[in-house]
This record gives structure tokens, sequence and C-alpha cells, in this order.
């Protein structure tokens, strides 16, 4: 039963991780400073649309395996600890990113606190089964990519067109590639 869970926790991330691809290539595709999302046009503006099609198929579905996968390893109780932590962080960083840094809400916050609750039942699942190196590894990836996306969130609207846009590639790319980390170090059996 551990193996299946492991084995739905790594497919998981792996989607993640093309999540991540796909909507990169979104933000590419719409937020280059030189096209403009207006500006996109013909087949780049299909492709662009197609990828973050795929991106919330993709993240939606690698959030039902991970979690699904987690949520049987995990200690009772966590599920609903990691949901209402996450709800909480999210309503205090609203406020805090709002009042504090005047940073207008974006749907990025959102999806950054969710992925966060996700790694946080993730560790627990992977500690609650004495994988504890696997377990700090993903909280510590998590923590990293949580607070490299909170100062890039805040960041993003005080910057020129360029290093905006970069700013905004940063949180993708580093959550793609801790997902494939994550995927690659989660046992094959338990």
């Amino acid at each position: 039963m551990d193996a299946i869970a492991f084995a739905q926790m790594r497919q998981g991330h792996v989607l993640m991780a093309v999540c991540c691809s796909l909507y990169l290539a979104w933000w590419a595709i719409f937020f280059w400073p030189k096209v403009g999302g207006d500006s996109a046009r013909g087949a780049l503006r299909t492709v662009g649309i197609v990828a973050i099609l795929g991106a919330v198929a993709c993240g939606v579905l690698g959030a039902t395996r991970v979690c699904g996968g987690a949520a049987g390893l995990a200690p009772t109780g966590a599920v609903v600890e990691c949901l209402v932590g996450s709800v909480v962080l999210y309503l205090v960083l609203l406020v805090i990113t709002q009042r504090v840094f005047q940073r207008q809400p974006t749907t990025e916050l959102v999806l950054f606190v969710a992925w966060l609750g996700m790694e946080v039942l993730c560790a627990l699942a992977l500690g609650g089964t004495g994988k504890t190196g696997a377990a700090t590894l993903v909280a510590v990836l998590a923590a990293v990519g949580f607070v490299v996306s909170l100062v890039c969130y805040v960041l993003y609207y005080r910057l020129d067109p360029l290093p905006s846009f970069v700013d905004g590639c940063v949180p993708l790319a580093l959550i793609g590639m801790v997902s494939v980390v994550i995927a690659c170090v989660l046992p094959a059996a338990a």
C-alpha cells in the first residue's frame, strides 16, 4: 500500500513539473515584454492558450495525485491541519502583502500557498512512514520554494518590464525543478 501511495506522489510531482513548464510557456508567450498579452496573435496565441489549459489540467491532476497518495500515509488529522493552515496562511499573507507592500492580490498567491500546503502534507506522509531524510528534503525545498515565490510575488509590480518578466519566471522554474527533485527522491517502495 505504501508503494502505491509513493507512486501516486511521484506521478503527481511529475505532473506538477509539467504544469510549471506549461505555465512558464504561457507566461513567456503572454508576458514577454516585447510581445505583451494582447500582441500574441495567431498560432502563438493558440499555443499559449493550450499551454495554460494544459498547465491547469496537469496542476489539478498532479495535486490530486500527490495529496491522494500523501493522505493515505500522513498522520491522522494532517490533511485537515494542512488545509486549515494553508487557508490561514493565505489570509495572513493577503493582508500583509496588500497593506504592508501595497501588492494587489493575484492568483499566484493562492497557488504557491496551496503548493506549500501540499508539500507539507507530502513531508508529513514521508515522515510518518519513517522516510525522515526524504521528509526533511521535501520540507526544506518547499520552504525555499515558498520564500522565493513570496519575494518574487511582492517585487513583481515594483520592477521594470524585463526584470518583472524574469521575476515571474523564477517561481515557475524553481517549483518545477523542486517537483522533479522530489519525484526523484520519493521511495520506490516502502
